[in-house]
């Protein structure tokens, strides 16, 4: 710690602290204009200028500044005012004052300084800027008019996106923020740069125009796609999510967030949600109230409780509260027929975790990867499903050396990292690649093997898996690999990632199994400073895992429900908040199932394709009208607040389990959510020992920051599996979607409206194919169509599909293999 002293006070902090953090700590305003607490000291704008008395009285950037013991520091006088009055007006020399029509008008750090240093008036002269305004993409408007030059664009999106859309251009009073050559901005539209931006010359155009910031109610919840469980502030007036609010205060995000984060809110305003319950009748769904609705899926369920059964298949955004709900729904049917997700892709960690660690969940939390030396990811997707996970590996390198290996069958936004270093193998076959490094960590005596269960039994069922003879099957160079293997085993904070989820279903638990094999191997369960981490797709499946949303005590998964459902063995399927027909591998499967099903009831929020075939229809909430937790996939339980009420007669999933269970008659009405996180500690000890209320801003992980393992065992598995064929189908997350829900969102959607099918350019210039041409793609008995797009990350061979978009129906050729031999013609 150093001491010193501001303002006559004297205060104790950090030495790695600069004069503006200690300030802020003893509660000292001083303005700042370019600075902001997740980026790097830069020091441009000047506005933060303190006298320190050793220095004989000579202004300097508190910002870029440390601390130092004894230092005294004046953060206010005369002359420092006249300062940052004069930096103030140069800033307003060029910058064109259009406040009553800019968008940032009410929370614009320029305003507030301007009336904080009573700028009214400017003794220099200049011609005002008149630049065009980039309005080419559909997200974020680019007035560089009102640009200050604070570089805090450029910086978030280097240090801690990744992408580095932006650059200062030109020189002298001609400095700019541009793109490169100076083009309409094209990126990955994450809105970084708009959080960032202290002025408006950045802003959101799905927001234009709306309301002015006080007129805002801001409440902070969950966001409601992937497992990264971000906070998001939502910006609402009247009834609707009118935007998201930047807030870098509270959850595990930092206030960093993806575009679907960001700009996927509006499908929680859509005029297509349901909003009154819809009952078959005479072939025809047709709106009907209440009471009709539940008394007709009653009679329904009762009926195939006295017969072959019901199934309950639900998705992974239902809140904790509504998982243990719905459980106790399944019993008062009187099933233990219930599952999630597919049934498939979680297994990775409710068996593959369980069967090495003892446990069912990642080990750590996400900001300890920041820490990390020595970062292996498994599927270069990984950024794809989880974004902002993926920042924290980019900050990770950037700030703190660390070295990024990546396994995988094609290249992705991982791979542009710096130093990073990919393992590219043939589909399929990422795990022989993943037994060979296990193997070369052993054989080299690399490995951390105290305490380690069938080490002996494991190193023998290596024998096949030498760099070697994987290199000749999988293509990934042996030395390579060798390479690999050595510094996962050198690391002193070592972290493994590996996402799940739908679009995963072949070799999931393999794979999670050999990734805990390497973790183990190299000490990485329970060590501070690295971990495992299986992360789901969907914003609570760790919380389905948690809350047992699986079948137990020979209760039939999701794939023998459908096949029950086909073969008449199963009487009624209940579908929770999940489409089957659009987003589960092997669409004709489902298709059968779901139409020769005797009784099928859809709860959802929109009439998707499988509520299309339902005979009852419950108009459910979004998580922007739910009250409850989510757990992330590090295991932090977070407040899920509701910010907008529910349409029409819409009401949350809870709440009609309560209603048909008391139809049933079993009383499941609880007082709240707190009532009901109460009683999930019953059942989840994890939960126990964590208190609804004392959930605060950053919630509460279970089982602490770093997770002990229950054991240590070293389990054998198999090699990969492989297709032959000329062209190999691989399907998975695009960057801009997730799951199917963010295909109702305009703002994914503006950049990504539909599927297309990806292929590398030797392989499109073989089949003379260019960007956008229509492709037949055959395979598995099937054929789609779908639009061609072409660039450099697919090796030859290799076609990658995302499985986001119902209408394209790829799951009539994805039947849940890592990859399918198709054919691909014009």
């Amino acid at each position: 710690m150093v001491n010193l002293t501001i303002d006559g006070k004297q205060i104790s902090v950090s030495k790695a602290a600069t004069i503006y953090e200690a300030a802020q700590e003893a509660g000292i305003h001083i303005p700042v204009l370019c600075y902001a607490k997740k980026l790097l000291p830069y020091g441009a704008c000047r506005v933060c200028l303190v006298e320190i008395e050793q220095m004989k009285g000579r202004l300097i950037p508190s910002c870029t500044t440390p601390v130092s013991e004894g230092m005294v520091v004046t953060t206010t006088s005369e002359e420092i005012k006249k300062v940052r009055k004069t930096v103030m007006e140069f800033l307003l020399v060029n910058h064109v004052l259009d406040c009553p029509v800019c968008d940032k008008g009410g929370e614009c750090d320029l305003q507030d300084l301007a009336y904080e240093l009573d700028s009214t008036s400017n003794r220099f002269e200049g011609e005002k800027f008149d630049l065009p305004t980039d309005e080419v993409n559909p997200l974020i408007e680019r007035n560089m008019n009102r640009c200050v030059l604070c570089g805090k664009c450029v910086r978030v999106c280097d240090e801690i996106v990744g992408y580095g859309s932006y650059s200062f251009i030109n020189r002298g009073f001609e400095t700019k923020i541009a793109t490169a050559y100076d083009r309409g901005l094209n990126c990955e539209f994450c809105g970084q740069c708009l959080s960032m931006c202290p002025v408006g010359a950045l802003l959101p155009r799905p927001f234009k125009f709306k309301a002015r910031p006080w007129q805002l109610k801001e409440v902070d919840s969950v966001c409601g796609y992937c497992g990264n469980g971000c906070t998001v502030t939502l910006g609402v007036l009247g009834d609707r999510v009118e935007t998201i609010r930047f807030n870098d205060k509270i959850g595990v995000n930092d206030g960093n967030l993806c575009i679907r984060g960001r700009f996927g809110y509006s499908y929680v305003n859509d005029q297509e949600r349901l909003t009154k319950p819809l009952v078959r009748k005479d072939g025809v769904l047709v709106e009907t109230d209440w009471d009709e609705a539940l008394q007709v899926v009653s009679d329904g369920l009762l009926k195939a409780q006295g017969g072959q059964g019901v199934g309950f298949l639900s998705g992974a955004r239902l809140t904790n509260e509504e998982f243990y709900l719905l459980k106790q729904f399944a019993k008062t049917v009187g099933t233990e027929n219930v599952d999630h997700s597919g049934g498939e892709c979680y297994k990775g960690v409710t068996e593959g975790l369980k069967q090495t660690l003892g446990v069912a969940a990642s080990t750590a939390t996400f900001p300890q990867i920041d820490k990390a030396d020595v970062i292996l990811a498994i599927r270069s997707d990984f950024y794809e499903t989880h974004p902002v996970v993926g920042m924290v590996v980019n900050q990770a390198i950037r700030r703190n050396d660390a070295k990024l290996l990546i396994v995988a069958d094609k290249k992705g936004k991982l791979n542009k990292l710096p130093g990073a270093k990919t393992l590219l193998s043939k589909p399929g076959l990422e795990l022989d690649v993943l037994n060979a490094m296990a193997k070369v960590i052993l054989d080299e005596g690399l490995a951390q093997t105290e305490g380690v269960e069938g080490v002996a039994e494991f190193q023998a069922s290596l024998a096949n898996f030498t760099p070697e003879k994987v290199a000749a099957r999988s293509g990934v160079d042996a030395e390579a690999l060798q390479a690999a293997a050595r510094q996962l085993a050198s690391a002193k904070q070592g972290v493994v990632l590996l996402a799940y989820g739908l679009p995963y279903q072949g070799l999931n638990k393999e794979l999670a199994t050999a990734a805990a094999n390497l973790a183990i191997l190299t000490g990485i369960p329970g060590r501070e400073g690295g971990g495992l981490y299986l992360c789901g797709e969907k914003s609570n499946s760790q919380g389905a895992i948690d809350l047992g949303i699986l079948p137990q005590n020979g209760g039939l998964g999701a794939q023998a429900m459908l096949a029950g459902a086909s073969n008449g063995k199963l009487d009624a399927l209940y579908v929770v908040s999940e489409d089957p027909l659009s987003s589960y591998p092997d669409r004709d499967k489902v298709a059968q199932a779901l139409e020769k099903v005797p009784f099928l009831v859809v709860q959802d929020i929109f009439l998707s394709p499988t509520a299309q075939l339902a005979d009852v229809v419950l108009p459910a909430v979004s998580f922007a009208e739910k009250d409850g937790t989510f757990t992330n996939a590090e295991r932090r339980i977070q407040r899920v607040r509701p910010g907008i009420p529910s349409p029409g007669e819409a009401r949350s999933d809870g709440a009609i389990f309560s209603a048909l269970a008391g139809k049933l008659g079993n009383n499941l009405s609880f007082t709240s959510a707190a009532a009901i996180f109460t009683e999930i500690g019953k059942d989840v000890p994890a939960y126990a020992a964590i208190g609804f209320n004392e959930l605060g801003a950053h919630g509460k992980v279970w089982g602490g920051e770093t997770l002990s393992p229950a054991s240590r065992k070293l389990v054998a598995v198999g090699g990969g599996t492989t297709v032959e064929g000329e062209f190999q189908l691989v399907v998975g997350s695009a960057l801009y979607h997730s799951g199917t829900v963010s295909t109702k969102a305009k703002g994914p959607l503006a950049v990504l409206s539909e599927a297309y099918a990806e292929l590398g350019r030797e392989d499109a210039k073989d089949l003379n194919v260019a960007e956008g041409d229509l492709l037949k793609i055959s395979g598995n008995g099937a054929e789609i169509k779908l639009k061609a797009k072409v660039d450099n990350r697919l090796p030859k061979g290799v076609v990658f599909v995302p499985y986001h978009f119902a209408d394209a129906e790829v799951n009539r050729l994805y039947k849940g293999e890592p990859a399918v031999s198709v054919k691909i013609s014009k």
